[in-house]
């Protein structure tokens, strides 16, 4: 018990002054993340960080719902999109299991040329192909486009279409069709 004691009073106060003075610091820097509640000051957010940084849903004009993920299907109506505006543009994509041909309908109001691009990526077996293209179709019309690999395991599709005429508003609808 003595060699206990001995122990204890060999301690010098130097040592625990130091080690105290480092406790009180990490406390003191815990308490200052914990109570620190993010990156925004009294007055707002950073007005450093610029528009389209940050957090998305915070842009101006943003609307709170979150991007709907690209249509999965083998076969049937895979994807539809619509547009109005002048010169309006319309894109519809999706991925396709195992394919076996992919059709572009596209649509618009009032009648006139339309411009339609598409892009395929196929993918099989550690291997991938890229096939793209576009036309100009007077609509309605409907079209098969060339698959880029034969027996793909699946196949990405984007398919856009815009309206050509310039004078006043339209209408421009598109949509990409598997099997």
């Amino acid at each position: 018990m003595e060699k206990f004691v001995g122990k204890i009073t060999e301690i010098r106060p130097l040592y625990l002054i130091v080690a105290g003075l480092v406790a009180l610091l990490i406390v003191a820097g815990i308490l200052v993340l914990v109570l620190s509640g993010g990156d925004d000051g009294p007055d707002g957010p950073d007005p450093s960080v610029g528009v389209g940084e940050g957090d998305p849903s915070q842009l101006p004009g943003r609307r709170n719902r979150a991007p709907r993920g690209a249509p999965v299907a083998r076969s049937g109506l895979l994807d539809e999109a619509r547009r109005e505006g002048r010169l309006a543009v319309a894109q519809a994509r999706g991925t396709i299991i195992e394919p076996t041909r992919v059709r572009i309908r596209v649509s618009a109001a009032p009648k006139q040329t339309v411009t339609v691009n598409y892009q395929l990526g196929c993918f099989r077996d550690r291997r991938a192909r890229v096939g793209r293209g576009s036309y100009r179709t007077k609509p309605p019309n409907t079209r098969e486009v060339p698959l880029p690999m034969a027996n793909a395991r699946t196949c990405i599709v984007t398919a856009g279409a815009q309206l050509t005429r310039t004078v006043g508003e339209g209408r421009v609808k598109v949509a990409v069709i598997a099997g």
